[in-house]
């Protein structure tokens, strides 16, 4: 779930059906959109049973009656060299998942990401990046990375084998923290690593943690399979490939925040027309990338 290359078990799509471009076409799209509540039934959410507990996460963080929800981030991407801090790019994150609850409580789970990076002062999503470091001038890609199966059980360790390569280490969890004032929260943490993917190349390394916030009174009312919530991330990681950066001695950290939907109308602008120009298919799609 990383703006970065060689995410855990998720290989890169390469290539794509062309058969239109329309985001609005019937399809996926059509079942964004969260469907009518039925009438509400109230109760006090029991954070300590691991079953209800797990069952309020999928909740917050996508949704449980089998539809599509998007984890949507907007932040930036800064380099860390000598412990000095530089702002390099901006950096945007779109998780579209879906969540399928099994007899035992747990969940099975399927999420494809949506990667831009982008120029500071503008937006735009670049396709050539000046390297401060370096003086390089590289090229930055915008990525699909995914569709990733999961598990997720009671106990909260993430299930995400097999990977895509040999000698991946990972440690996948969600860490529910105590309720205070009136919401819940939690996070969903990843310690990685991945070996070099070329010859010579370095290894990629990588601690990331996406913050989850929903209210409590909401989460009370248990017709809602989502409910809103917000989303903050971090993460340290090793130089990308990309960067070509090995000389050099440091390490990238990204900060960001956004939301969890479950109607793309409400994406925020930038990213529905950068999705619009890069990957219109994979959107209008994503029903059949999201199968689990």
């Amino acid at each position: 779930m990383d703006a970065g290359e060689g995410r855990i078990g998720r290989v890169e799509l390469t290539s794509f059906t062309r058969r239109g471009f329309s985001l609005v076409a019937a399809g996926g799209l059509a079942n964004f959109v969260q469907p009518s509540a039925q009438a509400s039934v109230s109760a006090p959410l029991n954070w300590d049973d691991p079953a209800e507990r797990l069952h309020a996460m999928i909740r917050i963080m996508g949704r449980t009656d089998g539809g599509v929800a998007i984890r949507w981030i907007k932040g930036v991407l800064s380099g860390i060299v000598d412990q000095e801090t530089t702002q390099l790019l901006g950096a945007s994150q779109q998780i579209f998942t879906r969540h399928q609850r099994n007899e035992d409580g747990s969940y099975d789970a399927v999420y494809l990401e949506l990667v831009y990076f982008t120029d500071l002062k503008t937006g735009k999503v670049l396709d050539k990046w000046s390297n401060p470091y370096t003086g390089r001038s590289v090229t930055v890609p915008a990525q699909v990375l995914g569709p990733t199966r999961i598990k997720i059980p009671l106990s909260l360790g993430v299930i995400n084998e097999p990977y895509a390569m040999e000698g991946i280490k990972n440690k996948h969890w969600l860490e529910p923290l105590p309720i205070t004032g009136g919401d819940a929260a939690f996070n969903e943490r990843i310690d990685s690593y991945v070996p070099p993917m070329t010859k010579g190349g370095a290894p990629l390394k990588f601690h990331e943690v996406f913050s989850f916030r929903a209210p409590l009174a909401m989460l009370a009312d248990r017709a809602l399979s989502h409910v809103p919530a917000t989303v903050d991330k971090v993460n340290i990681i090793s130089w990308r490939p990309w960067m070509e950066m090995s000389e050099i001695n440091g390490v990238s950290m990204s900060r960001g925040a956004g939301r969890v939907i479950v109607n793309y109308d409400e994406l925020p602008i930038d990213l529905t027309r950068n999705n619009n120009e890069f990957y219109p298919d994979v959107v209008r799609d994503i029903e059949d990338y999201l199968k689990i």
